[in-house]
């Protein structure tokens, strides 16, 4: 279901960019048959900025969508609290992030959270994780997590403790 939603904003990103493309090539007169607001006509140059903006538009949506969220979880990996956590559910998003030090793909999580100095509950987490990782995410495994100590519903994934016992 996640993947479905990002690729409809990540395309609705992409028609709005061709029709702003559009438009804004026919401000700079570089269409003909046209009229505002709806009726799109020719015009080489008004065209080529529609399919330019198009992308432009799907590249940034794609990185609000995708890359964005991950600026959280880098925050709570450098300054949260360790703690453990039981997996309850897991579901791919469909994104992947290739690196030199190899595929990284994105899931959704719902952990049940343990922390030292209160009591259990639950929370979820998109992130991306290595597929090494992404095979020990199984319900009912135990995984570290780092949980930030200012808004504690806010957690990651924690690759780089060892798996929690």
């Amino acid at each position: 279901m996640v993947k479905a939603v990002n690729i409809v904003i990540v395309v609705l990103c992409g028609i709005v960019g061709g029709w702003l493309g559009y438009w804004i090539g026919h401000a700079a007169g570089w269409s003909v048959n046209a009229e505002w607001p709806g009726q799109i006509g020719g015009g080489t140059g008004a065209i080529l900025m529609s399919i330019g903006m198009s992308v432009l538009c799907v590249a940034l949506g794609a990185v609000v969508v995708f890359l964005v969220p991950q600026r959280g979880v880098r925050r709570v990996l450098r300054s949260g609290v360790p703690a453990k956590a039981t997996v309850i559910g897991l579901a791919e998003t469909g994104a992947a992030h290739w690196a030199p030090r190899g595929t990284r793909r994105q899931v959704t999580c719902e952990l049940e959270v343990c922390p030292d100095d209160r009591a259990p509950y639950r929370a979820r987490v998109v992130q991306f994780v290595t597929e090494a990782f992404e095979d020990e995410l199984r319900p009912g495994a135990t995984v570290s997590v780092r949980i930030d100590p200012d808004a504690p519903r806010r957690v990651a994934l924690d690759e780089s403790l060892p798996r929690a016992a």
